[in-house]
């Protein structure tokens, strides 16, 4: 298939060569900067994050106000051109080199306690009554070792996306609408999936690829009961039924089901919401905002206004728990515009802004005045159902070392989802390799 050739992989030169383009930037500005301080007072803050539209326009409104004094200037990490796991990978290259190339990055909040060593600690740099407007759920991520080490930017939380026009075209759609929007279980999202057997396109994509977003999966398949049994002892219990069942269920979704196509095990999110769109998919798991920061990119548009978010389906007798995600801001400890960076993520963090990052990129407010203004939620109503989402949401295990733990599960379920290994033997794999490298809850 013509589209699927064109799936993006990220290969290892590819990064290699772009973190050596961005050494290179730093190379030639940081100089300038350093010796014409004498000539000029005006600060420059590099900050690396994936800058869209809306980080542009507060970017450039910074600049205005703080003209002359303060200029932040954007390196761009899209999410189109790299995964999770490689804006990871290219931070920590960059950071380790312990250079003043980098003022402000952004982190997954999952990220934090792994960047804790290289990140400047926040805990006098904002009064008490900002800390209590901050979403708490986001804020807490932010902590290390009862530090705070970075500053939430927004929250995200996965989501079941579906087709509205799909699922009212049944005969009692309206009732099955219902049951979607308050979160079906497992077993009737799969009863459902039948009657879709004649369909030209996925019943359901998900993120199968050998990174995060796959784990993250993996995870909103167990309940918080079950991913605390799996991930909240003194050591990671892949023995534990459930387990086998996630990954079981993720496996049959493409070869016993056949609800999943096998492309997704190659695709990250941006790729699956392509997919999605372009095949006429009924589900997909996603997160929140998708539909405005990547309608860019899609060769038919036609299809976003009837796709609409519902909690992920549930185990029977437990509830939804979507997986938190988001993204929060650093400042780095070998930066020698620290005071600056601060002023910089407080002006991020005002509620006009977060209402520009929500109204052009989709990305949550994490600034409860957005919630609390009533004109602003009249206008966008759909913000009470996410508060709703976001209530049920679950954090990942908040590990130094979860980084790592990440690399080995998702390699070993990778695996299993292209049928190279059984489920038993990808939870045997992962189980070793945990062990022998001494990956432990702390």
């Amino acid at each position: 298939m013509e589209k699927t050739s064109k799936i993006k992989e990220s290969p290892i030169w590819f990064i290699t060569i772009l973190i050596s383009v961005i050494s290179i930037i730093f190379f030639i500005y940081l100089p300038f900067q350093i010796d014409m301080s004498s000539e000029t007072s005006i600060k420059k803050l590099y900050y690396i994050d994936n800058i869209s539209e809306a980080h542009l326009k507060i970017i450039k409104k910074f600049n205005e106000k703080y003209k002359n004094q303060i200029e932040v200037v954007p390196i761009n990490l899209p999410f189109y051109h790299f995964t999770t796991n490689d804006r990871k990978e290219i931070l920590t290259r960059s950071l380790r080199s312990r250079g003043d190339g980098i003022d402000i990055f952004a982190v997954d909040l999952i990220w934090i306690p792994r960047f804790a060593k290289w990140g400047y600690t926040m805990d006098r740099s904002f009064d008490e009554r900002t800390l209590t407007e901050v979403n708490q759920m986001a804020l807490r991520a932010c902590y290390h070792n009862n530090n705070l080490v970075a500053f939430p930017l927004f929250l995200d939380i996965g989501v079941l996306y579906y087709r509205k026009d799909l699922i009212q075209s049944m005969p009692d759609g309206n009732a099955i609408e219902e049951k979607i929007q308050n979160s079906l279980t497992w077993d009737e999202f799969i009863s459902l999936g039948k009657h879709f057997k004649s369909h030209i396109g996925p019943y359901y994509v998900f993120t199968g690829g050998d990174f995060e977003g796959m784990l993250c999966c993996f995870q909103e398949m167990l309940s918080v009961e079950e991913s605390a049994n799996v991930f909240g002892k003194n050591k990671i219990n892949l023995n534990d039924p459930a387990a086998k069942r996630a990954l079981k269920q993720l496996v049959d979704f493409i070869y016993n089901y056949k609800f999943s196509p096998y492309e997704v095990t190659r695709f990250d999110e941006y790729n699956s919401y392509l997919y999605a769109n372009d095949n006429n998919a009924v589900f997909l798991r996603g997160w929140i905002g998708f539909h405005k920061q990547y309608k860019g990119f899609l060769k038919d548009t036609s299809n976003i206004s009837n796709m609409e978010i519902a909690p992920l389906p549930h185990n029977k007798g437990g509830n939804t728990s979507g997986v938190f995600g988001g993204w929060s801001l650093m400042v780095s400890k070998f930066s020698n515009r620290k005071e600056e960076a601060l002023k910089f993520i407080n002006f991020m963090f005002q509620k006009e802004n977060q209402q520009i990052l929500y109204e052009m990129g989709g990305y949550l407010p994490i600034n409860t005045e957005v919630y609390t203004d009533s004109l602003y939620l009249e206008k966008h109503e759909e913000l009470a159902q996410i508060q709703k989402l976001l209530s049920w949401g679950k954090h990942r295990p908040f590990l130094e070392n979860y980084t790592r733990l990440s690399e080995i599960l998702s390699h070993s379920f990778h695996k299993a989802l292209k049928n190279e290994i059984t489920v038993d033997e990808a939870l045997a794999r992962a189980t070793k390799q945990i062990n022998n490298e001494k990956i432990i809850i702390k």
